[in-house]
């Protein structure tokens, strides 16, 4: 027998293994029946999250699903306040960069004010621009992979880059 006649057997039967476990835990009937009888829940949801779970898929009696379905909510719980934590985290360096944004662009007010145009400029292009999307980098690189902002940034960015082009226009920079 040839080494490439030999393959498609062996693959066969490598394919066999790796899903007969995804076969085996398949919804047993203990999760069919007390899903079906739960009212509020949609049924599909209730067989694929608990048909989804070793301890879930194991159990042998409403107490067993009931305890699995507990952890598996503490669970979720858990990762929820692990992804709030980051956001948290995030959202305050975010906050910092959003400070010193409002910092550089009192300047500019101030520059501009004294008809100081293209100092006004350079602090607008050199400090006041970048934090917007700074923060939008920051929260979708970070931990948290979640920007509730995106939308604030984006606006912020625009904003930001329009008032710098128009300084630029003004001190007669062409950038």
């Amino acid at each position: 027998m040839s080494s490439s006649s030999m393959v498609q057997p062996i693959a066969i039967i490598l394919l066999a293994v790796a899903i007969a476990p995804g076969l085996a835990a398949g919804s047993s009937s203990v999760i069919n029946a007390t899903c079906a009888e739960l009212k509020l829940q949609p049924y599909d949801y209730c067989v694929g999250v608990l048909s989804g779970n070793p301890a879930a898929a194991a159990a042998t009696d409403v107490r067993g699903l009931a305890a699995a379905a507990i952890n598996i909510t503490a669970d979720k719980a858990a990762s929820t306040l692990r992804v709030i934590s980051y956001l948290v985290d995030e959202l305050s360096i975010c906050r910092g960069y959003y400070t010193y944004m409002l910092q550089s662009l009192a300047i500019v007010a101030a520059d501009f004010g004294a008809g100081r145009f293209e100092d006004a400029s350079f602090e607008m292009s050199g400090n006041a621009t970048g934090y917007p999307q700074a923060c939008d980098i920051l929260l979708f690189e970070g931990n948290s992979h979640k920007d509730p902002v995106f939308k604030e940034n984006a606006e912020n960015d625009l904003l930001v880059r329009l008032a710098s082009s128009i300084l630029n226009l003004l001190t007669g920079a062409r950038i």
